[in-house]
């Protein structure tokens, strides 16, 4: 790392989102470097690993990351009503998710990216103007390294530094973010079935989010909770264990650690000389804060954008405009439907909760969903419901808030994109 030098790229973070945007810049022959605040990729890890198979391609990786194949979901709706869903196929693996990040962070090295850990980005100012062809302008990003203050030269920002990202406060202008509060670690339980977690919905011991059991090995799961509206996560976990003693009341915790989930928002995801991605742009689903696939296409998507406007010599906002678009017009619209899943989602009370389990206890009704069952687009599943139990889908339709352009869509069309698979 040479403090005088230009880079074509400064990439602030080496998660999925970071490492992944410096791969295909450096591909491209563009000169890249990543700035790392930790000093080891991967670690503190505050992510549960769930992904689905097309992620892993996605990815490049292979199942040597694979810790344990899923093929099914336990529901339980508060502590009265539960239900299966899958067990028909692979739906998702349980990674090592250190191994992933490491992996990924060797491909961009082995592109010819260049890597500095230990260096945590405060801030960043523009040098010139982002809009001219020859201009000699650059995004100068202040950082520490060993306690030191440094300033680094480049002609573009990616922001792909988290859920906490310094360079989405400085793109939003300070902008009050929600994030929920999330708890997770390992602990030794012995799951009901080693091929499915199991997800805990309940608004008193986690509100506006839920809880979740993952197995690893017969005896071993990772475990955890999130609150969406203001108390403690520890407060939940105690709830939880409360509130479901026959199962996750079962679960004795190994290991804590929590951080914060920055679901999907709309916000801004460029400015003159910036790119955000990943959690930085808030790229996570808000049904279930997952967003390693998201990053990994929205960083192929901003490396695309920046590879076009690093050769026009355009890098204004205007001119990094197509990311957001190609962004929305694929996996963006699948964001919005989870933001107005998750607002139907904390409406939902003991009433429908006996429902949608009478519903699903339907032949026709769990094989729909079952077919359709996808965590990476939620709402397949969602509309795959409400075709085969109508009445229950135009009952949750007068709860406050429901968007009604899903009405508008009709329930024939299936709104979520494929496009990105």
């Amino acid at each position: 790392m040479d403090a005088r030098h230009v880079y074509d790229a400064i990439v602030a973070g080496a998660g999925p989102a970071g490492s992944r945007t410096a791969r295909d810049l450096a591909r491209a022959g563009l000169d890249v470097l990543i700035i790392e605040e930790h000093h080891a990729v991967g670690v503190p890890c505050h992510c549960s690993g769930l992904v689905t198979p097309r992620t892993l391609v996605r990815a490049g990786v292979g199942d040597q990351i694979v810790l344990n194949p899923i093929r099914g979901a336990v529901i339980h709706l508060g502590p009265d009503h539960s239900f299966t869903v899958g067990g028909d196929r692979v739906h998702a693996h349980v990674i090592d998710r250190v191994a992933l990040d490491r992996a990924l962070v060797a491909q961009a090295l082995e592109a010819g990216a260049e890597l500095s850990l230990g260096t945590r980005l405060l801030d960043y100012t523009l040098e010139g103007r982002a809009s001219e062809r020859y201009d000699a302008g650059a995004v100068v990003v202040r950082a520490t390294e060993a306690g030191t203050e440094i300033r680094l030269r480049g002609r573009l920002l990616v922001g792909a530094d988290g859920a906490r990202s310094s360079v989405a406060r400085q793109v939003r202008g300070g902008k009050p973010e929600r994030i929920v509060a999330g708890l997770g670690g390992q602990a030794d339980y012995a799951s009901p079935r080693a091929d499915h977690v199991e997800v805990f919905v309940d608004h008193e011991a986690a509100p506006g989010w839920f809880g979740w059991t993952i197995p690893l090995a017969s005896r071993v799961a990772r475990v955890g909770t999130g609150s969406a509206n203001g108390i403690r996560p520890t407060e939940s976990l105690a709830r939880l264990r409360r509130r479901f003693p026959d199962s996750f009341g079962l679960a004795e915790m190994q290991s804590q650690t929590g951080g914060g989930i920055a679901i999907w928002e709309p916000t801004p995801m460029v400015a003159d000389r910036v790119l955000l991605v990943g959690d930085a742009a808030r790229q996570v689903k808000p049904t279930s804060g997952g967003g390693i696939f998201a990053a990994l296409h929205a960083a192929e998507l901003a490396a695309e954008t920046a590879r076009a406007a690093l050769d026009r010599g355009d890098l204004s906002r205007r001119g990094l405009r197509s990311y957001p678009e190609r962004w929305h017009a694929s996996i963006g619209r699948e964001m919005r439907r989870g933001h107005d899943l998750r607002r139907i989602f904390t409406k939902l009370d003991e009433q429908h909760f006996a429902r949608i389990t009478e519903s699903l206890a339907r032949e026709e009704v769990r094989y729909a969903v079952d077919a359709a069952g996808d965590i990476d687009f939620p709402s397949r599943i969602v509309w795959a419901f409400a075709r085969h139990a109508p009445s229950l889908a135009m009952r949750l339709a007068t709860l406050p808030r429901f968007p009604a352009a899903w009405l508008r869509t009709g329930m024939s069309e299936d709104p979520a994109t494929g496009s990105v698979a």
